[in-house]
């Protein structure tokens, strides 16, 4: 019997039909299997979520600012005021001085509205937004009260609104005059100390301290501003005593 290889007979048909089939099934299942392969381990692993700041983001209008944290005085990238004691309500409006409404330094001819600022959701001293204006932490002694220290804080400058006065804080001397206008009449300090301080060397309990002699501390920041290691480096940090 001859066998016309162009034509081949139905059983050759059937195994060649087979063969092909079991070519494709085999050959698709490699591609699959190589295709499985590379997602797993030719793509680069996706990045390490970046470390959250104490608040979860910088708050916009803002250059960051470091806090510090009153248990360990350690920074803990606060971005937007310093952290202070516990808080507790504000003196009664009976005692002591009035509350501050304006700072003025003379020489300097710096003039800021005071406004009245307790803590942030992080426990933080909540300081204004704007750079023009500046905080006085009202769970604390007022400026010319018996004892304790007074704080006012605020931004050297913010990116939404600029540089503002305390640009110039630095700038004073010993024995300059402060001057905190209250709703009850005027308080008067003397510069005794102009210091910056790394923000890792800022001892918050000093600053807000409550005992002791009376002063007024008035604090921004300062120092070298690198943007990849938080923002500005230390905080100018003023101690003024009544006059």
């Amino acid at each position: 019997m001859i066998i016309d290889a162009k034509h081949p007979s139905g059983w050759q048909w059937w195994i060649a039909l087979i063969v092909s089939c079991l070519v494709v099934v085999i050959a698709g299942w490699r591609l699959a299997m190589a295709t499985n392969s590379a997602g797993r381990g030719d793509l680069p692993p996706p990045p390490a979520e970046a470390p959250a700041t104490s608040d979860g983001q910088a708050r916009s209008g803002s250059a960051p600012h470091s806090g510090l944290d009153v248990s360990t005085g350690r920074s803990t990238d606060q971005a937007y005021g310093w952290t202070t004691h516990a808080a507790v309500q504000a003196e009664s409006e009976e005692k002591g001085p009035g509350r501050p409404r304006r700072l003025v330094v003379p020489r300097l001819g710096l003039e800021m509205p005071i406004k009245a600022v307790t803590i942030d959701p992080e426990g933080a001293m909540a300081l204004p937004p704007r750079p023009r204006e500046i905080g006085w932490y009202a769970y604390g002694p007022r400026p010319g009260g018996p004892g304790g220290s007074a704080v006012l804080g605020g931004h050297v400058d913010s990116r939404q609104y600029g540089v503002g006065p305390l640009v110039v804080l630095e700038r004073l001397r010993r024995g300059d005059d402060i001057i905190v206008t209250t709703d009850a009449g005027t308080e008067r300090f003397r510069v005794i100390t102009v210091e910056l301080i790394s923000k890792q060397g800022l001892d918050v309990r000093r600053v807000f301290d409550r005992d002791g002699a009376p002063k007024l501390r008035i604090i921004t920041c300062g120092g070298t501003y690198r943007r990849s290691q938080g923002g500005y480096q230390a905080n100018v940090v003023v101690t003024a005593l009544p006059r």
